[in-house]
């Protein structure tokens, strides 16, 4: 007679189920991953149109975080970036004025760090307005390491 027997067909039963669950687990983590890179991504192209917006119009155009609501905000305007996903924290490194000075085409420094379970990342943006987005603990995707 020919054929597989009961145990046979359990261990190989046992070791795809554990090679599913493994592989469920990476993609999980690679989702997670994708949408932190996008939410960063999406926050940084936020940012830059804030300071065009600054230099071009020759005005100063402020920033607010509130982390409660999980939005960034262009002050005295209706611009607001929420993260699309709803596990994104929004955590804020910014002083009272923070934001862009077109008069002097320069910007008061600060970043804006964005987690989920995935890792963290920040758009930090310097005094001279130079807008750069990392991961803070290793490399994430596509995004350079802050270090």
């Amino acid at each position: 007679m020919s054929g597989f027997t009961l145990l046979e067909m359990m261990v190989v039963m046992l070791l795809v189920s554990s090679m599913a669950l493994y592989g469920l687990h990476g993609f999980r983590q690679q989702r997670m991953a994708l949408q932190l890179e996008q939410a960063g991504q999406a926050l940084l192209v936020f940012l830059q149109q804030a300071q065009r917006r600054a230099f071009a119009e020759n005005s100063t155009v402020q920033i607010e975080v509130d982390t409660e609501q999980r939005s960034v905000e262009v002050q005295n305007t209706s611009r607001k970036y929420v993260p699309s996903s709803s596990d994104i924290t929004v955590i804020s490194q910014l002083t009272k004025n923070a934001g862009f000075y077109g008069v002097r085409n320069n910007a008061l420094a600060g970043h804006i760090e964005l987690s989920n379970p995935a890792g963290t990342v920040s758009v930090i943006w310097s005094a001279q307005g130079r807008l750069r987005l990392c991961a803070l603990s290793q490399r994430l995707l596509g995004i350079p390491s802050c270090s």
